[in-house]
């Protein structure tokens, strides 16, 4: 059976005939924990080598159909790894903030590093869409010897 997507959405066909569409974009709290639990274990396990995978575009950790991506960052606030946009790699954002002036970066990785995970909001724009939103996301600390990283997944609030 052949499967189309239509721009985030999926056409179901019932047992009545009827021809629904189905969101494939709905994101659920456990489906970022459990996302970010597996990169975190990837990185206790195998190292900083994992990152490379982690932060692969068509990689185990960007599921497109929900827009759900791992991203992390090490203990200064510099993204070590971005499937999404791996441009962002290498990049320092500590301190900067918002639209609305939260340093949210900064307390992502401070929450993480002090309680070991956490859930943080901010303001973010909506990919492909004008405006700003609400996003909420998970942070937890993986660590590596003396070295500890923030891996992180979140989602819209809407």
């Amino acid at each position: 059976m052949k499967k189309y997507f239509f721009g985030g959405v999926i056409p179901l066909i019932l047992a009545t005939g009827v021809m629904v569409f189905a969101e494939l974009s709905t994101i659920t709290e456990t489906d970022i924990t459990n996302l970010v639990d597996k990169a975190v274990k990837l990185i206790e396990t195998q190292g900083e080598s994992a990152l490379e995978i982690i932060g692969e575009p068509s990689g185990k950790f960007f599921i497109s159909t929900k827009s759900l991506y791992v991203f992390v960052y090490d203990e200064n606030c510099v993204i070590k790894a971005h499937p999404y946009k791996p441009t962002l790699v290498g990049r320092s954002y500590r301190g900067l903030p918002d639209v609305r002036g939260k340093k949210f970066r900064d307390e992502i990785v401070a929450k993480a590093i002090k309680d070991g995970s956490g859930w943080t909001e901010y303001s973010y724009q909506k990919p492909g869409q004008s405006g700003i939103f609400k996003k909420k996301v998970f942070g937890k600390r993986a660590s590596v010897g003396n070295k500890h990283f923030i891996v992180c997944a979140g989602m819209y609030i809407d």
